[in-house]
């Protein structure tokens, strides 16, 4: 039963009772009777008259409680020409109108940040309130080595994943420098926020690998600059001061002479061969870019395979090459292609020499899906694992 209906009935009961007071009262006077009994109806009819007008803000007000429940931000009352109720009116308006320009900008702001996250070259995890993930960028995606499907709602630890084991590490407010595979460094920050009034974290990850790289490369470009300079000055020097020795030659005694020359001539030829030594050195930071043109990688291999023929033979160590037929011809620079080739046939001999037992080196050629392969494996030792993480990291040297 609504409080409208209880007042209704009350006036219903309340004017019934004086009704047949009334009646009872003038029964023998008709004139009054008639009279009573209409100001009984005018009084009725004006409350509940009254009475509609005074609910009219309550039912105004349900309407909108109802509509902000079910987060209708479009709909405006109109005025109705009282004062009160008009007041009340505007505003409700005002108050939707508002409400409905913070819900624009905030979907427009969640749909800036939900780009800004997808498209971010670095990576952005955010966690809730009880530690797990919530949300979960593509670039986060790659440094974590799995899918967003897999990682939401699952704490970091829950990961069997070393790289989310060292993030569940970094303490709030800070940042580290974590490795993850081989050379890669990803700078970690952990922060927090408050949302609707609750504490949460994010962690923001930014691969500094290529930035570092750039860094160790200008480094080295420096010190081979200074250590080149160097060495040719005291060569070309030295160099310059052993042939005026050798000049003197003839004036040594005949059983002198043979070995003075000798040994300046070494000297000499050592000192020249430091200096190819410190160029190549110097060249292996500024190489050249590459000149592609159209060649046989697999066929260039093949060839770089037979420099080596009878060190193979030597060494026990026998050549198979697995090639699929048909491999096409690609834009390469097979220059450069023959020193890395080189250099890991020699490496693969190497490997399998210090073992002194025989071994296999395997040339393999052909297609993996889309693309083509060449590879060179063989069955030495293999790489430590403290040695593949500087794999890539020039001069590193394993004593």
């Amino acid at each position: 039963m609504t409080l409208r209906f209880k007042f209704l009935l009350y006036l219903a009961i309340l004017h019934l009772i004086f009704a047949g007071c009334a009646i009872w009262f003038f029964n023998d006077n008709r004139v009054w009777l008639i009279v009573v009994e209409i100001f009984f109806v005018v009084s009725y009819g004006t409350g509940v008259v009254l009475l509609k007008r005074y609910f009219d803000p309550l039912r105004l007000i349900q309407s909108g409680a109802h509509y902000i429940k079910d987060r209708e931000f479009t709909t405006r009352f109109k005025p109705t020409g009282q004062t009160d109720i008009d007041a009340l009116v505007d505003v409700y308006n005002s108050m939707v109108d508002r409400l409905r320009e913070e819900r624009i900008r905030n979907e427009e702001q969640e749909l800036l940040l939900r780009k800004v996250m997808e498209e971010s070259p670095g990576g952005v995890i955010t966690l809730d309130v009880d530690a797990r993930i919530a949300t979960v960028n593509p670039a986060a995606e790659a440094l974590l080595g799995t899918t967003r499907a897999e990682v939401i709602g699952r704490p970091l630890m829950d990961l069997d994943n070393a790289f989310a084991n060292a993030l569940e590490q970094v303490p709030v407010d800070s940042s580290r420098l974590i490795p993850i595979s081989g050379r890669k460094r990803v700078r970690c920050r952990r922060a927090s926020f408050m949302d609707r009034g609750f504490s949460r974290q994010f962690l923001l990850l930014d691969e500094l690998t290529d930035e570092l790289h750039q860094t160790e490369k200008q480094a080295y470009e420096k010190l081979i600059r200074m250590m080149s300079h160097e060495v040719n000055n005291t060569s070309g020097a030295v160099q310059s001061l052993l042939q005026s020795c050798l000049g003197y030659a003839g004036q040594l005694a005949d059983d002198d002479r043979e070995d003075f020359a000798r040994a300046l001539e070494v000297a000499i030829q050592r000192t020249a061969n430091l200096d190819k030594f410190m160029s190549g050195f110097a060249n292996v930071v500024r190489l050249p870019q590459p000149q592609l043109r159209a060649s046989n990688p697999w066929h260039i291999a093949q060839q770089t395979g037979l420099l080596f023929k009878d060190r193979c033979e030597a060494a026990n160590i026998v050549w198979k090459e697995e090639l699929d037929p048909d491999l096409p011809v690609i834009d390469c620079d097979p220059v450069q292609l023959e020193q890395v080739l080189v250099n890991a046939i020699k490496n693969a001999i190497e490997a399998i020499e210090s073992n002194g037992e025989p071994g296999e080196i395997t040339l393999t050629g052909g297609r993996k899906g889309r693309k083509y392969l060449l590879s060179i494996s063989d069955t030495g030792p293999g790489l430590s694992e403290e040695v593949q993480k500087h794999l890539f990291t020039p001069f590193f040297y394993d004593p």
